[in-house]
């Protein structure tokens, strides 16, 4: 008999779009959105990062298209590896909502926003760690 291992999952992370630049966030429960990320762990908020980052990178892509922009929902899901060390392993991102009228244009939208999202471009960077005495 093999066991099978259930990843941990971190999320969902819920980011709302309004057409307005404000922003809310939910954890786990969308109907219980709020103007302020999460903070029950520190990849909550990192996820809520990335969510706002698509976000506004649709909102950039279709201003310069001038394409009106609907509102719509960004879902991020982070899958924890099951190895050393501690780390999402995947991140699944689902856009609900219908982002614009003329729909065959969404899938070059959602590509140029993961393109020049600032977050997700930045997950495989060079991390330094250093301590300093402030004294």
């Amino acid at each position: 008999m093999t066991t099978e291992l259930k990843p941990k999952v971190f999320g969902p992370i819920f980011v709302f779009f309004n057409r307005s630049n404000t922003l809310k966030y939910a954890h786990i429960d969308p109907s219980n959105a709020s103007a302020y990320p999460p903070i029950q762990a520190p990849v909550d908020t990192f996820l809520a990062s990335l969510g706002a980052c698509i976000v506004m990178s649709i909102k950039w892509s279709t201003d310069q298209r001038k394409i009106a922009l609907n509102p719509f929902i960004v879902e991020v899901v982070g899958i924890k590896a099951f190895d050393i060390p501690n780390r999402i392993e995947r991140i699944n991102i689902e856009i609900i909502g219908n982002l614009i009228d003329n729909e065959s244009i969404i899938p070059r939208i959602m590509r140029q926003a993961k393109s020049i999202c600032t977050v997700s471009n930045s997950l495989n960077c060079e991390v330094n760690f250093t301590a300093r005495n402030l004294l």
